[in-house]
């Protein structure tokens, strides 16, 4: 009998099917995985959480089972690349975690894996000296003139978002390959710097066992996102930011389209609910931990705070209109973290 399109697609040839999801876009993968079980069940192979890895650490799995040991989390470009597939490289991942006896930890697997602590201007030379100080480094930084630079010693910038949730960043590069893994230390729940991103298409997170992405639906529809002020304003940071996701393709809405009613967008909403794209991994080999954290079921309130605006259809960079004065006067959303949930 002559070979089916299934039988060419049977998760046991990798080759083929790889090389034709790796042509699709993101909606279209979705709508080609939703076509029958069978094919469904290529998403773990499609969604491949460990080849995501792979670049930064030599065994996945390992660095899996330190996630789930140390209930780290990662967000940023790894995250949404993770649910995009886009073929932009990054050289960097943020982890984050609200325990401070994680950072020891996770920073002796980074030096097995060969890669270095490079401290900041408020950090000392040695890691463990640097954690010790933690809690002094809010008063330094907002001391500071370059607070919002957050320069390093080497003239380079760190890329993150959301400063008022950081207690402290602790920035490892590789010695050969120069890839950079930033270790956020946040005041509270990571989710809750997650909510402080200055855009809903960057609000995509996962762990050692599971991704979410909060606003899928503009986020790889339309590639859209909705602007969520930052506490601190419209600062240098963000404006880059900005702009390096929209030549990336990613855009804002700054006055809130017709034909989508806020209040089908804004009420209380809980991380895993139906409008969560939520992507569950496998986890063979790994050891699931006595008691975790887990963010599925976290309420949070999603709030539509209409801006000033008279006249409607300008988007960031419209001529006459700076970023700052459009997004002073823009339509967006306002994130509140409600209780959160205990260990389990």
């Amino acid at each position: 009998m002559a070979p089916s399109l299934l039988t060419l697609l049977d998760p046991g040839q990798p080759i083929l099917y790889t090389a034709i999801f790796g042509h699709l876009g993101v909606m279209d993968t979705v709508n080609l995985l939703a076509a029958c079980h069978r094919i469904r069940a290529l998403k773990k192979h499609v969604f491949n959480v460990n080849v995501l890895l792979r670049p930064f650490f030599k065994d996945p799995i390992e660095f899996r089972q330190l996630m789930a040991d140390n209930d780290l989390i990662i967000g940023g470009s790894m995250a949404l690349r993770l649910f995009s597939r886009e073929s932009w490289s990054s050289s960097d991942v943020d982890i984050y975690t609200e325990y401070v006896d994680s950072i020891s930890v996770v920073g002796a697997f980074l030096e097995g894996e060969g890669y270095e602590f490079k401290p900041f201007f408020w950090q000392t030379e040695g890691l463990e000296e640097s954690i010790q100080r933690a809690d002094r480094v809010k008063s330094i930084l907002w001391g500071s003139r370059d607070v919002w630079g957050l320069l390093s010693e080497d003239g380079s910038h760190t890329d993150f978002y959301g400063i008022e949730q950081i207690k402290d960043i602790y920035a490892f590069i590789h010695h050969k390959t120069n890839k950079k893994v930033e270790l956020v230390l946040t005041r509270g729940s990571p989710f809750k710097l997650i909510l402080s991103y200055y855009s809903t298409y960057l609000m995509n997170f996962f762990s050692y066992r599971a991704a979410y992405s909060i606003f899928p639906s503009f986020t790889f529809r339309e590639k859209m996102g909705f602007y969520v002020p930052p506490q601190t304003g419209l600062r240098p940071k963000t404006v880059k930011g900005i702009l390096k996701y929209h030549d990336r393709g990613y855009s804002f809405y700054v006055v809130w389209p017709e034909g989508h009613g806020h209040e089908n967008y804004t009420r209380v909403r809980t991380v895993g609910d139906c409008d969560t794209w939520s992507i569950h991994f496998p986890i063979d080999g790994i050891k699931v931990p006595i008691r975790e954290m887990r963010l599925q079921g976290t309420p949070f309130t999603v709030k539509f705070m209409p801006g000033s605006w008279t006249v409607t259809g300008n988007a960031p960079g419209s001529e006459g209109e700076s970023l700052e004065e459009q997004f002073r006067a823009a339509d967006y959303l306002k994130l509140e973290l409600g209780r959160p949930r205990g260990v389990i």
